[in-house]
């Protein structure tokens, strides 16, 4: 998949989950919008179809286990879904500072010798290969953060709006990528044009 590709499928995957965002009825037993935790069901999935995916452009997203109830638990403990030989703040990697999770989680701590589950804290750090185009990391960086902060906003009972609007900012960012140049700069440009052939006829 080029970069064009992955911006041109996730821009298409985020529109159509866009157009199910509709605001509740007001009476709920008639209502037939998309629930919220559909939303975040689909929205899961793109998060992890689109990281699986950046991992060809250089993006991971590795986690942090800061604590767990093993007595032998040290500093941090790392683990990821891509095989990697990764320790915090390992230098042959760029840490982006970028950060998808902090929080609570049910998962194994990799200090776990008979691989037990436990509920501790954990984040997920944003890393770059350092031989991949950094620019690109940062902006996959910054759509993806905008699901995951969608997701956050599709929890029960919380306005939908602010889905839509943590969405659609993503959607620009994706039309910016695809675009020849951004808009903004299209913009500037055309309106440099207009005001150009202004002063020549008033000239």
């Amino acid at each position: 998949m080029s970069t064009f590709e992955y911006y041109a499928s996730l821009r298409a995957d985020i529109l159509e989950v866009i157009t199910g965002v509709e605001d509740s009825g007001f009476d709920l037993y008639w209502d037939d919008t998309t629930p919220n935790y559909v939303t975040k069901g689909k929205l899961s999935e793109i998060y992890k179809k689109y990281l699986a995916e950046a991992e060809k452009f250089g993006l991971y997203v590795v986690t942090r286990h800061c604590d767990c109830p093993n007595s032998s638990h040290s500093g941090y403990s790392m683990s990821n879904i891509y095989g990697l030989e990764v320790t915090y703040g390992d230098e042959h990697y760029v840490w982006s500072g970028g950060q998808m999770y902090q929080g609570p989680r049910s998962c194994v701590c990799p200090c776990s010798t008979i691989n037990k589950q436990s509920q501790h804290h954990v984040i997920d750090d944003v890393i770059y290969d350092k031989c991949a185009d950094q620019e690109l990391c940062k902006n996959i960086e910054g759509i993806l953060f905008d699901v995951i902060g969608a997701i956050d906003c599709a929890g029960d009972n919380k306005p939908r709006s602010a889905i839509r609007e943590i969405l659609l900012r993503s959607v620009i960012r994706l039309n910016d990528q695809l675009l020849p140049e951004p808009m903004d700069v299209f913009i500037e440009s055309g309106l440099n044009k207009i005001h150009d052939k202004t002063l020549q006829r008033t000239s």
